[in-house]
């Protein structure tokens, strides 16, 4: 693979040593033609939506392949939390039943199911063993009551992977309905969603899937779908919808038997548009391909760290590393902003230095960024040498 050439894709590399895919891409250049073709023809003739609606289909069949589901399976949505969303209010939740979350959940994998307290649901946090959450743990604390085990696939900080496909097994085996929040692996890991065995999952476009803010899916095993039913409706989620160009209006309501039910109104089509290209894109280059290259460069960042004494708080070695590397600092605050400063851009998380590796870095931008961390380090104690 010509990894030269794909940087070459990403501008941001001219500048800057970009590690923050983890919070959001910087766009790629086959994204330009996409997006100035699409506001062209807007601006000439207000677009086709014909041609908007076969983008849909195919953003929609390429992305199932992508990750190995069925098409019908798929809803479009404007992020991840929108579809966690969905989930927290459509499964068939009652006064008295509980949803196990952990506390290495981001945010937006909390609110919406501590939001269900006002219905009389319950929310307990597993424990974590530097960041995983395990089968065991969970097994201790479910019981009649639990309905809902909500996780990411892989965690924002440190960064480490859960075992979906087990975790997903075992509640199956309880009854217990498991959603995943996968933004932080679709896009540079190669997951196979059909293997992990799990019941709903939600990612968003604007990391490593390198589209513009504004595209988000929600993944139902068709099994589930006639369990739960969409809380808001619109024309575009029916099976059969009303036409509105002629004759007499009959309204029924009639929603879509897949998961396009939960789809409100208009698409992002500007933002599929691009959605689309980038599955093309990491399609073209092989998600197997994409994974290795993002842990090969995992390691060779994790060895550097290390060998200054850092903390990584991230796995060190072995299959449940991710793209994300989290490593500790005395002064956390300072050295991300010093790293910003000098044109390294991080993300601080948890108190932490989090880096988010993408298909465009190489092992020069890591060289660089250690040489920024050891300058640091010695302006600091000259620094604390002169007060």
């Amino acid at each position: 693979m010509n990894w030269k050439e794909v940087r070459r894709q990403f501008p941001v590399t001219e500048k800057y040593i970009y590690f923050d895919l983890a919070n959001k891409c910087a766009l790629p250049l086959f994204s330009t033609n996409i997006i100035s073709n699409y506001i062209n023809k807007q601006q000439e003739f207000s677009g086709s939506k014909d041609e908007w609606f076969e983008m849909i289909n195919e953003t929609r069949s390429n992305f199932a392949e992508m990750i190995n589901i069925n098409p019908a399976e798929i809803a479009f949505t404007k992020n991840t939390s929108e579809g966690l969303n969905i989930a927290a209010n459509c499964l068939p939740l009652k006064a008295g039943d509980t949803v196990i979350l952990n506390e290495n959940e981001h945010p937006n994998n909390v609110y919406c199911w501590l939001n269900l307290k006002k219905k009389g649901i319950d929310v307990k946090f597993a424990p974590t063993h530097h960041g995983e959450v395990l089968v065991e743990d969970l097994a201790k604390i479910t019981d009649k009551s639990t309905k809902v085990v909500a996780i990411s696939s892989v965690n924002y900080a440190p960064g480490i992977r859960n075992n979906i496909k087990e975790i997903a097994k075992y509640c199956k085996e309880q009854g217990i309905y498991s959603v995943i929040d996968a933004v932080q692996s679709i896009g540079t890991l190669n997951t196979d969603v059909s293997d992990f065995g799990a019941d709903i999952l939600c990612t968003s476009g604007h990391k490593a899937m390198f589209c513009p803010h504004g595209v988000g899916v929600f993944y139902c095993r068709k099994e589930l779908l006639n369990e739960i039913e969409p809380i808001y409706v619109a024309r575009s989620g029916m099976g059969m919808s009303v036409q509105i160009e002629y004759g007499d209006i009959i309204y029924e309501l009639n929603n879509s038997p897949d998961a396009r039910k939960f789809e409100i109104g208009n698409y992002n089509y500007l933002g599929l548009s691009v959605f689309n290209e980038s599955i093309k894109y990491l399609m073209a280059i092989g998600l197997d391909n994409v994974e290795k290259r993002i842990l090969d460069l995992n390691t060779y960042f994790v060895n550097r760290l290390t060998e200054l004494g850092y903390d990584v708080a991230s796995p060190l070695s072995g299959p449940k590393r991710s793209a994300i590397i989290c490593f500790k600092s005395k002064n956390a605050r300072e050295l991300h902003q010093w790293l910003l400063d000098n044109k390294a851009i991080t993300t601080l998380r948890r108190d932490m230095i989090r880096a988010s590796l993408g298909i465009y870095n190489n092992e020069d931008d890591i060289d660089q960024f250690i040489r920024l961390i050891k300058d640091y380090t010695l302006i600091s104690k000259e620094i604390c040498k002169n007060n």
